[in-house]
């Protein structure tokens, strides 16, 4: 068994350059048509670099940077820093079409602050209450009408 890995400031520096990556790499596409092959330049997304793949990269497992955090405040601001560039390029891949819509979603609610947001006023509470209470003494009324026929038989 292996002894957990001891934190180095150095940390705080690759971590930082693993997550300012570029977006987008140039890359090739070979199309082939009735004149022949094209070779057309193309933008690849890069991989979204993620806390794991860091984590592995310097023998340890992105559990430890739970205490790093608690223990290192120049960690614990690189950290949150490298969560914010983890965003941007999640949301810029993601609006740009390179990634699928909802594992995007799905992605962004489980790695970052993002949530879905529901936007509640006094006019759709209002709604909803009348709704609900309309409905509550129908369910009221058919309980009272089907204990009063049980009691009948």
């Amino acid at each position: 068994m292996t002894k957990p890995i001891r934190y180095k400031k150095e940390y705080c520096k690759q971590m930082l350059k693993f997550f300012s990556i570029e977006h987008t790499i140039e890359g090739y596409e070979i199309t082939t048509d009735k004149n022949g092959e094209k070779i057309k330049t193309v933008e690849k997304p890069n991989p979204l670099p993620t806390f794991e793949k860091f984590a592995v990269s310097i023998g340890t497992c992105s559990k430890i940077f739970d205490k790093w955090c608690k223990e290192h405040a120049e960690f614990e601001h690189t950290y949150a820093l490298c969560k914010e560039l983890q965003k941007d390029m999640l949301n810029d891949l993601g609006m740009r079409g390179f990634y699928n819509p909802t594992y995007t979603i799905f992605v962004a609610k489980n790695i970052t602050d993002m949530k879905d947001k529901f936007e509640a006023s006094q006019e759709n509470f209002d709604d909803f209450k009348e709704e609900y209470l309309i409905a509550m003494k129908k369910l009221s009324d058919t309980n009272s009408t089907e204990r009063k026929n049980n009691g009948k038989q």
